[in-house]
């Protein structure tokens, strides 16, 4: 424990940016909803905390089978004694323990921060950005609405459940990551990974989307009687109904509802800009560093999802250009953020 508790202490340093990011975020969303007296619905981040936490849990004792496991294949004579020397291996070489305790808690509290605020949104600023959004999108598709440009491909019963299928797999990709980051070996990736989510979700999931407050194409006709998604609406209620695999109208209706009534296990909704996207394209940037197939694989899953947040109706394409641009950008300057982190000055001293 004592081994531990030098190491946690000697590699904080290394974070101290990403502290310093989680504690901005944390004071001016919490000034804000002080200043405007909003409620934030607390069950919707501490449901995402106890999925997290869940899958932690399975997620280590999963690990902890497989080892047992190559032991006893391996042929161990005392397999017990040989568990605590690979489990002391493993954790507490390079100060890994300590590098994913830092990590972990800082994952853990952005989710409280970001659900937090998530909710309050609207109390805080109307949604009054989606007619603009909507106008931007047809600036930039040559005056069509995105979605009619992606039904040509996707407008149809496999294309719908497709792209279900993999928005859905987003949040378990999503959670998984933040758990397994933690305990990436190369030091500069796993930091640079936790800085730009901590920017993209503080900048673009709190500052930005209460900046352009917006419910999203799947929305706006409930929210204000807009028509302009009404056929795409229509027509995934229509494969909904022959084939049952439009899996987001149903998550639009909980959101919905949780919004209506200001209650519910997951509640907020913001359109702009798409975290879906800008998630999926910092977990692209991560694949692309392993090279080979995973960089292919990481680049698909950002396009698909994309993609998906168009043609499911959750978001204007303008969002996802929003997001995944953030994304880019946070991924870049962390870059420079990592060096700084890991400059420290005594390992300088010893390496002299």
């Amino acid at each position: 424990m004592r081994v531990f508790f030098s190491a946690f202490g000697r590699t904080a340093f290394d974070y101290r940016f990403a502290y310093f990011i989680l504690i901005s975020h944390s004071a001016l969303m919490s000034g804000l909803v002080w200043y405007f007296d909003a409620k934030p619905h607390f069950r919707t981040a501490t449901t995402y905390l106890s999925w997290s936490f869940t899958a932690l849990f399975n997620i280590a004792i999963f690990n902890m089978l497989w080892i047992v496991f190559r032991l006893f294949r391996e042929g161990h004579e005392h397999p017990t004694a040989a568990l605590k020397q690979k489990m002391a291996y493993l954790l507490l070489r390079n100060d890994r323990l300590a590098h994913a305790t830092h990590s972990t808690l800082i994952f853990l509290a952005l989710i409280v921060v970001f659900g937090s605020v998530k909710s309050t949104i609207p109390a805080i600023t109307p949604f009054v950005w989606d007619e603009t959004l909507i106008r931007l999108d047809r600036v930039i598709f040559a005056g069509v609405d995105p979605y009619v440009v992606t039904s040509a491909i996707f407008g149809n019963a496999y294309g719908i459940t497709y792209l279900n299928f993999v928005y859905n797999l987003w949040l378990a990709i999503f959670i998984i990551s933040m758990i397994w980051a933690p305990w990436i070996g190369n030091h500069t990736l796993r930091l640079r990974y936790m800085l730009t989510a901590l920017l993209t979700w503080f900048v673009g999931g709190n500052v930005m989307a209460l900046c352009f407050s917006s419910a999203g194409p799947c929305f706006i006709y409930l929210l204000n009687g807009d028509q302009t998604f009404v056929p795409l609406m229509d027509m995934l209620k229509g494969i909904d109904a022959e084939t049952g695999t439009a899996w987001a109208l149903f998550a639009q209706n909980v959101l919905w509802t949780s919004y209506s009534v200001e209650e519910g296990a997951i509640s907020g909704i913001s359109a702009m800009p798409s975290m879906h996207v800008a998630e999926a394209v910092v977990l692209a940037c991560v694949a692309w560093q392993f090279g080979g197939i995973r960089r292919w694989l990481g680049v698909a899953f950002a396009a698909t999802i994309f993609i998906g947040s168009i043609q499911l109706g959750w978001h204007y394409a303008s969002d996802g250009i929003l997001g995944g641009s953030l994304a880019l950008m946070f991924w870049k300057s962390s870059a420079v953020l990592a060096a700084w982190s890991l400059d420290r000055p005594e390992m300088t001293a010893e390496a002299a």
